[in-house]
């Protein structure tokens, strides 16, 4: 779906697709988000050959003039993940709003994973 707006000038549209990018790079702005995770489908188009984009692990559903979007992420390791999953909410939330002039009633995340840092592999358990 597309969220449209209509002015003296024509209408403006704003692809769901758009938005999952701005959503996506605002999560990532945010110290202790290691990257965007792929749901499901993102997994099967990938193995099709379908080039990821910056929205992949991002959901986003557009209802008058309301979004709800729902974000899968990889953490780094060692990061407290509320603290750092509420600071993706304001960011994401304050982003889509700002770009976009739609109201965003939720920001919904999902920690996929955990990543070490700079590649590094992690200790063994002993």
């Amino acid at each position: 779906m597309q969220d449209k707006n209509q002015n003296e000038l024509g209408t403006i549209r704003i692809s769901d697709e758009a938005i999952a990018v701005i959503a996506g790079l605002a999560a990532l702005e945010i110290a202790g988000v290691a990257s965007l995770a792929q749901g499901t489908v993102d997994g099967i188009a990938e193995m099709l050959g379908v080039k990821a984009s910056q929205g992949r692990g991002v959901k986003v559903e557009v209802r008058n003039e309301e979004v709800t979007i729902e974000i899968n992420l990889l953490i780094e390791f060692g990061v407290e993940i509320p603290s750092v999953c509420q600071k993706v909410q304001d960011n994401v939330r304050e982003s889509v709003e700002d770009m976009t002039g739609l109201n965003v009633a939720m920001v919904n995340i999902s920690v996929q994973g955990v990543k070490m840092k700079n590649g590094k592999k992690p200790a063994p358990l002993r």
